[in-house]
């Protein structure tokens, strides 16, 4: 029989405040999973007088020590206690002495009379422990709702006791005990978030329906997420696709109720607000917690550590993700002014710590817009703004920006304009501030700048975005703020290579884009990355090196999507369309022009009509394409001479397929003179309106300019075809063989087939000669049999074709196709060239041979 204790010795009203609190050992939940690993430290504590197990709220401490409790040849010698806050709230440490001792007299202890506050009574229950010959554990249940004043009692006790008691304080955080003391001794055993923490397998086993377990790599994902927080993870489940973050399966406001009710309401209010003041960045060092707590910050985070699962990560803290989204969702609820004093001081923390872009986000949600707009200057986050475009995250951060005073405002403004592709705008709102920048804030003036840069390089004026990139490149080497692993100078320095590019500086525009990759810590190097390589292709494409333009163009898409703002896939589309081109493959062009969608750059934009108006020549609509290039043509010739020439020399390439080499000399006509030598490929068609038109001399001088300098690949080869056939009119095969056979060496690695498909039909019949058979590369998909080029025919053309079989006359096929006598022509001449013969039974014949009527 068990002894009985005078427990009315202690105060009155400590019995019924004990009566609040619960001596029984708490049951294990129905979902309750094994903790193999958890149990196995716990093992420790056979040898140790003092055990802690110390969490946030819901990371399994009670059922845990329950388990633990309840093992064999434990529970017999084992009491247990949950106190309640009504009940230590209203009685303190009499509270706590009075639960002990009745957990002891329920182990069989004669606990001495009168009480906790007789000198000597602690010795004397400690003897009494003692003499039970039995080693007794006693679970302290929720321990911090006990008074701190018990913490030097305790241990005295537990001195005294010598190894024949074992205190068990499980709760929120550690006890107000000098741990210290048992740590150095090698007496305590402690348990704190990491070891409670779920692993994936515990998660698993926690998560699983009956007869359906889930997929590991989801566990991994929400365990992840959660931190192995118990709590948490019932609350939440597993998520229908995947995303923990973004997809729970549970009630979000099931995890913002607890997590307001269990963590943030017993706090004080200066914890609190640290709480939601640490949430909205990854992670807090001591720092930003002394900026957001002052003098109290190091209790506040050590509060954090063990009431608000705050992990030690590198030189600080984080929260596991779905706590801190939970606070951060509070945050968002609380009050205006504490949300914006914690953000802007939490922006101020990051940009310190090099993480300019998420200081930026802070300082936006804050509606600090002062120093989100010197923030966008001093870092140069203006170059990143352009980068991302109108979609990007930037932009959208710094569209509500209201009207500012501040010297960053207005250029601000004029990033936003541009992005949304308005370089009027732009321009209007640099003009408000190129007035006040000096030579003493080099930031602002690298900024504007570099804007203005970029918004010439969209603007219809080839010579003033050259003066503006040449400008801003100047003003960016004087400056020591901006520093050169940073997106700014590669926006300018790219808006200096398309300029360059825009006026047929081939040579220098490469040497731009062929510059190295940006390092690895450039801000958003893809994009920058992506515009080069577009841009290179292109480059390589207008001067006929289609196997590097090939390359570069699909790296360039690769890297451009979402499509940058500012023309890395149109470009890159374009220099594809202009390969597909001069190998003649008018379908895949067109699919490329159609992808490049519109375009912002003059040049892209263009080029772009330039590859329409070549797959409208090559599918026999010679007479459209020269009309869609004379109107591109009267817009480039006021805002780009270059381009406008270059336009020129595809129309006169039309015009001597045709066969009015005349008009192809007319339409060079503007092309002689000062900027004659920015046109080689002109001298190159030139020559073959000279050779047309029986003009040798001419012809010759005109060879000459090609030849006797560096030209591009093209002008080369086109050249050479030219040579070929003035031998062959000057009756010099050999010679003209040699000419040819040059040309083809030249053109084959690139697989440029267009020169020889619009050569004149002599050397087209010398590239069939049998000695030359082996030059597969030139015929197209399909038609490997032919031995001399043949391009792809049209539908039309091959409905025509079949016509020309039965022998009709042009009359009648135009009856028969419900046509017009001048469209069969126009179908007949294409036929004619592309077969590469003179004459229609020759063509018949042509395509006998290579198995085109078979079809």
């Amino acid at each position: 029989m068990k002894p009985t204790t005078p427990l009315d010795t202690f105060p009155a009203g400590t019995a019924d405040a004990m009566a609040a609190c619960r001596f029984d050992v708490p049951d294990l939940p129905r979902n309750h999973v094994p903790r193999t690993r958890a149990l196995h430290l716990l093992a420790e504590a056979d040898k140790v007088p003092l055990v802690v197990v110390g969490g946030p709220a819901g990371t399994g401490k009670t059922t845990l020590v329950a388990e633990w409790v309840k093992a064999e040849g434990r529970a017999g010698d084992a009491a247990w206690v949950t106190f309640e806050a009504r009940a230590t709230d209203s009685r303190g440490p009499d509270v706590f002495w009075a639960c002990l001792v009745r957990c002891l007299t329920e182990l069989g202890v004669e606990v001495p009379a009168p009480g906790s506050s007789t000198p000597g009574w602690l010795p004397a229950l400690a003897s009494a422990v003692t003499c039970a010959g039995r080693r007794l554990t006693v679970v302290l249940d929720n321990h911090h709702l006990v008074p701190a004043d018990v913490a030097e009692d305790v241990g005295l006790l537990l001195r005294l006791a010598n190894g024949s008691l074992r205190l068990v304080f499980c709760g929120r955080g550690t006890p107000a005990l000098p741990l210290y003391r048992y740590r150095l001794a090698g007496t305590v055993v402690e348990l704190g978030f990491r070891e409670l923490a779920f692993d994936d397998r515990e998660a698993a086993a926690l998560l699983s329906e009956p007869g359906e377990p889930p997929r590991q790599a989801v566990v991994g994902e929400v365990n992840d997420y959660h931190g192995g927080w118990a709590a948490g993870l019932v609350l939440s489940g597993l998520p229908s696709r995947g995303d923990a973050a973004q997809d729970a399966g549970g009630d979000l406001g099931d995890i913002d109720d607890y997590v307001r009710r269990e963590v943030l309401d017993p706090l004080p209010a200066q914890a609190h607000r640290f709480l939601l003041g640490t949430c909205v960045t990854e992670r807090f060092d001591s720092e930003l917690a002394i900026d957001l707590a002052g003098v109290e910050a190091e209790d506040l985070v050590r509060l954090a550590e063990t009431w608000a699962f705050a992990l030690p990560s590198g030189d600080g803290h984080r929260f596991p993700g779905v706590f801190r989204d939970a606070l951060r969702r509070q945050l968002a609820h609380s009050d205006a002014s504490l949300q914006k004093n914690v953000r802007t001081t939490a922006g101020r923390w990051l940009h310190r710590h090099g993480e300019p872009v998420e200081a930026l986000r802070q300082f936006a949600k804050a509606g600090a817009w002062e120093e989100a707009s010197a923030l966008l200057i001093e870092e140069q986050l203006v170059a990143r703004l352009l980068q991302e475009g109108e979609g990007g995250e930037l932009h959208a951060l710094c569209a509500t920006l209201p009207p500012t005073e501040s010297r960053a405002g207005p250029v601000v403004r004029a990033a936003l304009r541009l992005t949304d592709g308005d370089a009027a705008g732009c321009a209007d709102s640099l003009a408000d501030v190129t007035a006040g920048v000096t030579a003493g804030d080099p930031a602002l003036r690298s900024c504007v700048a570099a804007l203005d840069a970029v918004r010439a390089r969209l603007a219809d004026d080839a010579d003033s975005a050259l003066a503006s990139a040449e400008a801003a490149w100047r003003v960016l080497g004087e400056s020591t703020t901006v520093h050169s692993a940073r997106s700014l100078p590669a926006l300018v320095h790219l808006a200096r290579g398309v300029a360059l590019l825009r006026h047929g500086s081939f040579d220098l525009a490469r040497a731009v884009f062929e510059d190295p990759a940006p390092p690895p810590d450039t801000r958003h190097p893809a994009v920058v990355h992506a515009d080069r390589l577009a841009h290179l292709a292109l480059t390589d494409a207008l001067e006929g090196y289609l196997a590097r333009a090939e390359q570069a163009a699909t790296e360039a898409l690769a890297l451009s999507a979402p499509p940058s703002p500012f023309g890395a896939h149109a470009a890159a589309r374009v220099a594809l369309g202009l390969v597909a081109l001069d190998r003649c493959d008018p379908e895949a062009a067109r699919r490329h022009a159609i992808a490049a969608g519109p375009a912002r750059e003059p040049l892209t934009r263009y080029l772009a009509q330039r590859v329409i108006a070549g797959v409208e020549a090559a599918e026999g609509h010679p007479t459209a394409a020269a009309s869609r290039l004379h109107a591109v043509l009267a817009q480039a010739t006021v805002t780009d001479p270059w381009t406008a020439g270059h336009l020129r020399v595809e129309i006169a390439r039309i015009a001597l397929i045709e066969g009015n080499p005349g008009l192809a000399l007319n339409e060079l006509g503007p092309l002689d003179g000062p900027r004659s030598g920015a046109h080689p490929e002109a001298a190159a068609v030139r020559a073959a309106a000279f050779t047309r038109r029986d003009e040798d001399s001419r012809a010759q001088r005109a060879l000459a300019d090609v030849t006797e300098g560096y030209s591009p690949l093209r002008p080369r080869v086109e050249a050479l075809l030219v040579e070929a056939e003035r031998r062959l009119r000057h009756h010099s095969p050999s010679r003209a063989a040699t000419a040819l056979d040059a040309s083809l060496r030249l053109a084959e690695p690139e697989r440029l087939r267009l020169p020889f498909r619009q050569a004149e039909p002599d050397v087209r019949h010398l590239l069939a000669n049998d000695s030359l058979r082996h030059r597969r590369w030139l015929g197209g998909t399909g038609e490997a049999n032919g031995a001399g080029p043949v391009e792809a025919l049209t539908a039309r053309e091959r409905e025509v074709l079949g016509h020309l079989t039965d022998l009709l006359t042009t009359e009648e096929i135009a009856e028969a196709m419900v046509v017009s006598v001048n469209t069969v022509r126009t179908h007949v001449r294409g036929i004619l060239r592309k077969l590469g013969v003179n004459r229609r039974y020759a063509a018949v014949r042509r395509a006998r041979e290579l198995g085109l009527l078979d079809e």
